[in-house]
């Protein structure tokens, strides 16, 4: 598989690198993903599908500082994982194709403190919080983050349009918790 994942990287620098990636983060990708898919054969799948997804990115997060690099991994190894979970157990979700534009303006956010927001953000469901993770943190743009997520670009505009609705009501207090 890892051969698979290095025709996807073009210049064999980076070819190395993402070897080197490989070695030192598979097992504990692997752990990420054990814990929620509980099986061996499963959870090595996804492993590798994240790799592949993380190869057809590398370019663009190779020079991520290691602590970002390394949540980055995590993040895209659970994604996976959970996306595989749901597909054994035969919950897909239906998206209606309807385009979304309106999506997240930071502006809405400025009166709120970082930490609030911070918060917030780190209460929403994980499929929310990699959508908005990898949209705005990494700079990830829709058909990007879809890959990664494993859904359409209608699904991210729609996670995001969401977690910026829960967001707004959290911070605003409309939410009683």
């Amino acid at each position: 598989m890892l051969s698979v994942c290095l025709m996807l990287i073009d210049n064999d620098e980076d070819k190395k690198s993402f070897e080197k990636l490989v070695k030192k983060y598979e097992k504990k990708l692997y752990y990420v993903s054990f814990r929620i898919l509980k099986s061996h054969e499963l959870a090595e799948e996804a492993v590798w599908d994240a790799f592949y997804r993380i190869a057809d990115n590398f370019q663009t997060i190779n020079n991520l500082p290691k602590y970002k690099l390394e949540a980055y991994l995590i993040i895209t190894t659970r994604n996976v994982s959970y996306r595989l979970y749901r597909k054994e157990k035969k919950h897909f979700d239906n998206d209606s194709h309807e385009e979304i534009k309106d999506v997240f303006y930071a502006d809405e956010f400025d009166d709120y403190d970082i930490v609030d927001l911070s918060g917030a953000v780190s209460e929403l469901d994980e499929k929310y919080k990699a959508a908005i993770t990898y949209f705005y943190y990494y700079g990830h743009n829709a058909y990007e983050t879809s890959k990664l997520l494993g859904v359409s670009q209608n699904a991210v505009y729609k996670y995001l349009k969401k977690a910026e609705q829960i967001l707004l009501e959290k911070l605003r207090g409309d939410i009683s918790e």
